[in-house]
């Protein structure tokens, strides 16, 4: 691989949100950025519950990485999958040599690698319930829904999932499909949270908003159900409820990823531990963003991007030779999209409650269709 003599290299591991955002950041400094991915497409993730309800193509979420970062001329793309570190040499190891290179040198490393589904936590989940988190799952769910007739569904969240919104959306979308059915008596759309509302976003006291947006919806909302097993047409919880269901839409536990263990910086369930410039406890130069990081509450795109936006302004104050200086500020700014005019925009400091703003109304969901296509047109 040829490189310019004298830039700092930059390697970004991961081809989401972050490590995508963290590549556009750099993208027009004078470093030399490497972005390793092991698939060559970015899918926006937040619509996957629109792709089940067959109202976009995956095709319409999903744009080749090296379409996105095309213009940037000093990033390169790589295809594979990262297994190993040497902290040492500063070298990435791949599971498979990509144009003859096994390792590759970094002197600035970001760690956007994601998370992973834990889904052998919650016995009986792999055979006996879906979920939307990637496109092939997606199409799955979609043709369970649209083959269904009768019955009860379920959608919710299985413990330490921390991914409130899709789940509120798909309650909401399902419940417009079967709008007349619904009316009928015929078919039931539940919700399912682990804990309650409030730990769901974080500490954000929107409760009364949902629960009103759920009920004029017919959907019935249960709280404090950590799943804990699966069957054919039933779930357990941890406190011994047992709920009938037919059709079950779940977000999964989610893990860190093991292969990180070799930095020496990730905490029991292998998600890495950073401070609050996005460095990663006890490396110099190394940084992660996104889901990998153990923040707590739940974890939302434009976190992600902030995140980034963090890191990268960082690197590029200490290849100045300057003292890092920009802070992430851990805070949620999401729209639910109930497809009306019960649609919500929370804006909420999770380290910092005396920051709360939640507005309701049409606008909302509009708002937030309108930046969706604003995502596929730019992407696209």
């Amino acid at each position: 691989m040829n490189r310019k003599q004298g830039k700092p290299k930059v390697v970004i591991i991961g081809g989401g949100f972050g490590g995508l955002q963290a590549a556009k950041e750099l993208g027009n400094e004078p470093v030399e950025v490497t972005l390793i991915d092991r698939k060559n497409h970015h899918t926006f993730q937040p619509l996957l519950y629109q792709v089940a309800t067959a109202v976009l193509s995956p095709g319409e979420i999903a744009s080749p990485i090296r379409r996105i970062l095309h213009r940037y001329k000093n990033i390169e793309v790589i295809l594979g999958e990262v297994v190993g570190f040497d902290l040492e040499k500063q070298t990435v190891k791949l599971e498979e040599c990509v144009g003859g290179l096994c390792e590759i040198g970094y002197d600035y490393l970001v760690i956007a690698v994601g998370r992973q589904l834990a889904t052998e936590k919650v016995p009986g989940f792999f055979e006996h319930a879906q979920h939307l988190l990637g496109v092939n799952a997606a199409l799955k769910f979609g043709e369970s829904v649209r083959s269904f007739r009768e019955g009860k569904i379920i959608v919710g969240l299985c413990p330490d999932a921390r991914l409130p919104v899709p789940v509120c959306e798909t309650a909401f979308a399902l419940a417009q499909k079967f709008e007349a059915e619904m009316s009928d008596g015929k078919i039931r759309v539940s919700v399912i949270f682990p804990e309650s509302v409030e730990a769901a976003f974080g500490g954000a006291n929107l409760y009364r908003e949902l629960e009103a947006a759920f009920k004029r919806h017919n959907i019935q909302v249960l709280y404090d159900i950590p799943i804990s097993e699966i069957s054919f047409d039933e779930i357990v919880s941890r406190h011994k409820h047992r709920i009938k269901c037919d059709l079950l839409m779940l977000v999964p536990t989610f893990r860190g990823n093991a292969a990180l263990r070799g930095l020496g910086a990730s905490d029991d369930f292998d998600f890495v531990k950073v401070d609050d410039w996005m460095r990663v406890h006890g490396l110099e130069k190394t940084y992660a963003v996104g889901d990998i990081v153990a923040f707590s509450g739940p974890k939302f795109a434009q976190m992600v991007v902030r995140q980034a936006e963090v890191a990268a302004a960082n690197i590029i104050s200490e290849i100045k030779g300057e003292k890092a200086e920009k802070v992430y500020y851990h805070e949620i700014a999401t729209i639910i999209d109930a497809g009306g005019a019960d649609s919500i925009y929370l804006h909420y400091g999770i380290w910092d409650d005396t920051l709360y703003r939640l507005k309701k109304g049409k606008f909302w969901g509009w708002a937030k269709e309108i930046h969706d296509r604003f995502w596929r047109a730019k992407h696209g």
